[in-house]
């Protein structure tokens, strides 16, 4: 039997998750698409955004993704959007996904929805297409590029519509291509840390690499990939108040004094009860990388993922904010970055340890799709049996 090639896979993965999601619009929320950008119940929207008649749910403050929906109707800050955003500096500062969406609908509030959702599933596809590529590279099978759908951003992505998504993707990309074609590196430098501020520790591991070798030409192309980004923060800056959220803390305060408080909210009832133990065996796994980052720095010759990987360690045992240790939904989206390099480690070492973190941050997120699927299984015995 001929083996898919790559892109066929990535191809797969993006029917599959078109599939999932019209699954989930037609039987958990009556056909409304709005609903994947999880928008609270009382969150306030731009008069444009209300009269979409906007999918609520009830009973929620929303989550991040209803954030960059608003932005990707209002991109270069000239509607006055930003008055419904909780912290515009910092979001908008994040502008990849919801300024393609933007552009891919030509401007149009009409079409910037499916645009949105259509960017999120591109960069799907982009990410499994990568990575099929990658392992096809150390003799593996392409289709082993389905194990996108493993990081933790890519499914919160797919439910909820944040950008982690693209950073996930962008990360398997800055790899493979640092790997075959090494000038193709500066252009994936650039979009990173527009998609998030984390896709600068991945600056700051290929400028270190270039610097440890000497590469004059690498150190600049790396350097100056930080340009577009620098410029666009500066935009965001003079259109938004200053952003006075603590993000940093001293190093590991916050992952231990997550560790030592394992139940973050009220244990009402059984699936609260085994959300927050997976939450806490998620944050195991983030000890469990932190620990394979140092074991691998004293192992390994340091090229691009394990550059990335000590830039990422460092910046997330001083991550304090205490919202982001919340919950794995919350720093396993986060940090699927140190997660993604950690996975693709396993690519040419074949070592099992590397997958260890990932799999042990995955069944929490796979817990959120439980009433999801309990309520496609419902929608389909109803309508056809």
């Amino acid at each position: 039997m001929r083996r898919p090639t790559p892109i066929a896979v990535g191809l797969m993965v993006a029917v599959l998750i078109v599939c999932w999601q019209y699954l989930v619009i037609r039987f958990a929320y009556s056909g409304n698409w709005t609903a994947l950008f999880y928008t609270g119940e009382s969150t306030p929207l731009p008069e444009p955004l209300a009269k979409e008649d906007v999918y609520r749910f009830k009973g929620s403050s929303g989550y991040d993704g209803m954030y960059y929906h608003i932005i990707a109707h209002d991109p270069l800050l000239r509607r006055g959007f930003s008055r419904y955003v909780d912290n515009p500096r910092l979001r908008w500062r994040r502008i990849l996904v919801p300024g393609l969406a933007n552009l891919l609908a030509a401007g149009e509030d009409a079409g910037v929805d499916l645009a949105y959702l259509s960017v999120t599933i591109v960069f799907v596809l982009l990410g499994s297409w990568w990575l099929g590529r990658y392992c096809t590279l150390y003799g593996m099978h392409p289709c082993l590029g389905l194990a996108f759908l493993a990081v933790p951003a890519v499914l919160v992505s797919i439910e909820r519509q944040t950008v982690d998504t693209a950073v996930a993707a962008l990360t398997v990309g800055l790899v493979l291509h640092s790997a075959r074609e090494p000038w193709k590196q500066s252009a994936f430098l650039v979009f990173l840390p527009l998609a998030r501020e984390t896709g600068l520790c991945m600056t700051a591991g290929a400028a270190l690499v270039a610097w440890k070798r000497r590469d004059r030409q690498c150190l600049v192309l790396s350097l100056a990939s930080v340009v577009p980004f620098l410029a666009w923060v500066l935009w965001v800056h003079t259109h938004t108040m200053r952003d006075g959220t603590p993000w940093f803390s001293f190093p590991f305060a916050g992952i231990i004094s997550r560790t030592l408080n394992p139940v973050q909210y009220p244990l009402a009832g059984r699936w609260v009860t085994l959300a927050a133990i997976l939450d806490y065996v998620a944050v195991i796994g983030i000890w469990v990388a932190l620990a394979l980052i140092v074991i691998m720095l004293l192992a390994r010759p340091i090229k691009i993922v394990e550059a990335s990987l000590a830039v990422l360690g460092l910046v997330f045992v001083c991550l304090g904010k205490s919202d982001i240790w919340g919950g794995a939904y919350e720093f396993g989206r986060t940090m699927s970055p140190m997660l993604v390099l950690l996975m693709m480690l396993w690519v040419p070492t074949r070592q099992h340890r590397y997958l260890i973190p990932t799999l042990l941050v995955l069944p929490r997120i796979a817990l959120q799709y439980q009433p999801l699927v309990f309520s496609i299984i419902s929608g389909i015995r109803r309508e056809f049996f």
